[in-house]
């Protein structure tokens, strides 16, 4: 191991985040402070809140089937001229008539015109209907609408749980940043340790350390000195990246508190994938979806029934002609009726509803089949990640105490040049891989864990 698995290791690992110290008034963010500011402020819970409320409006729409609709009608109307009835013809006279007097008359000659409605009029009137029997159908449109409240719902869950994932994600990747570029400013500071006794040494002449040795130390501090500005940028860049998850202003500057608190899972495959079953949003919405697609069928079989209604109609006419049609005894009046219809034959187009109908709902049941494998086997990968990168921790966290102790002889051996300078940047990029692979295993464990609580649907850690 050499100085360039040293740049190579940093490069890819060392990614933190310091704010430039302007004041700002989200200072010392626990993650818990993270989320709450990003829930209060993301637009998509706006969205999913927007979702819900015209789920509901749809249900009350739904529902106004079981009351009676009432709705007044006013009409002003003014006709080219006077509506009137024509009777030409003739009437025959029964035989007694006919024969009474010296010519017998069979009938009577008709030329009339009668005005029956005057050329202007004014109307009103009330209706109420009522659906007494619909075949299912009321019954079937309205829970559809209940269910599509509770999928809204579910919506707004799985808004608010990308929302943490997310905050996790750059909460947790900001943590190994600002790890990472600590770890490289100590591992500067030793690299300068090692290049002013390397050069103290070869300069009193000593007979181990050569000038090649001396400029490898060289080399190696100025390495590293870039890699610490690159480390420095990636940590103003994590912080924005955090920043602009909650939701805040490009120019907020914030400064966030690390729970280092260990945590432990404490259940099984088997109970993991049982509790997406039961909160996995996904896995909600696909089931509330079944359910609809059920009462689909319900409603499409409600074609095949008649469909039974009430209705009740009040007017009055004003008009200057008082007579015709619009007479005292026409011009006010009501209605009372009961309308049975049956479609008895609709061209096959109802039984064809009821197919489309159940074909849906096999559609949507071999998706949850398919979702709730994909969750399954998600979880499983996750639960292997979680448990792989707890074990690493266990390891890495060996490894560093030997790590620093075997750095810490090798510069004592280096005073008093019992050991050669290569080995002596071995130890210290020795000690810098492993304490970044700590870390390193530290942020894949909280990664996976998050990663886990997206797909159950909860949060799902047990501190100690």
């Amino acid at each position: 191991m050499n100085c360039k698995v040293l740049f190579v290791f940093l490069l890819l690992c060392g990614r933190t985040a310091i704010p430039d110290g302007r004041v700002s008034q989200y200072q010392n963010l626990t993650l818990d402070d993270c989320i709450r500011i990003a829930v209060e402020r993301h637009q998509s819970l706006q969205v999913s809140q927007a979702a819900l409320e015209m789920a509901e409006a749809q249900y009350y729409q739904a529902m106004s089937a079981y009351w009676p609709q009432l709705d007044i009608n006013v009409s002003a109307s003014r006709a080219d001229q006077d509506r009137t009835f024509s009777l030409q013809g003739a009437v025959s006279l029964p035989s007694e008539l006919a024969n009474i007097g010296p010519k017998p008359i069979k009938s009577i000659p008709l030329d009339m015109k009668l005005k029956l409605v005057d050329r202007d009029i004014l109307s009103a009137s009330i209706n109420l209907t009522y659906p007494v029997f619909t075949g299912g159908k009321r019954h079937a449109v309205v829970n559809q609408a209940e269910q599509g409240i509770e999928i809204a719902k579910q919506g707004i869950r799985k808004s608010t749980l990308s929302i943490i994932r997310d905050i996790k994600r750059f909460y947790y990747g900001a943590e190994f940043a600002r790890q990472m570029e600590q770890l490289t400013s100590d591992t500067l500071e030793r690299f300068q340790v090692i290049e002013e006794l390397t050069e103290l040494l070869f300069k009193n002449g000593s007979l181990k350390v050569k000038k090649t040795d001396y400029l490898r130390t060289k080399t190696t501090t100025a390495i590293t000195r870039a890699l610490l500005h690159e480390a420095h940028y990636a940590t103003e860049l994590a912080y924005q990246a955090l920043a602009n998850a909650m939701g805040l202003d490009w120019s907020e500057q914030i400064t966030v508190q690390f729970d280092q608190e260990p945590f432990k899972l404490n259940k099984d495959l088997q109970e993991l994938i049982d509790d997406a079953q039961n909160f996995n949003p996904d896995i909600q919405q696909l089931s509330l979806a079944v359910m609809a697609s059920g009462e689909k069928i319900t409603e499409a079989r409600s074609g095949y029934y008649p469909r039974l209604g009430l209705g009740v109609t009040g007017h009055k006419i004003w008009s200057d002609f008082d007579s015709g049609l619009i007479n005292s005894d026409n011009r006010e009046g009501w209605t009372i009726g009961v309308e049975l219809k049956w479609n008895l034959f609709d061209g096959f187009r109802t039984s064809a509803k009821v197919d489309q109908a159940k074909a849906g709902l096999r559609k949507l049941e071999s998706q949850k089949v398919l979702l709730n494998q994909v969750t399954a086997l998600l979880i499983k990968q996750h639960l292997l990640r979680l448990k792989s990168a707890s074990q690493q921790i266990d390891d890495f966290s060996v490894a560093v105490k030997y790590a620093a102790q075997n750095r810490d002889l090798h510069i004592r051996a280096y005073r008093e040049e019992m050991v050669k300078t290569k080995d002596v940047l071995e130890s210290q990029v020795t000690e810098a891989f492993v304490q970044g692979s700590l870390y390193r295993a530290r942020y894949n464990l909280n990664k996976a864990l998050y990663s886990l609580e997206f797909q159950i649907g909860r949060n799902i850690q047990a501190k100690d």
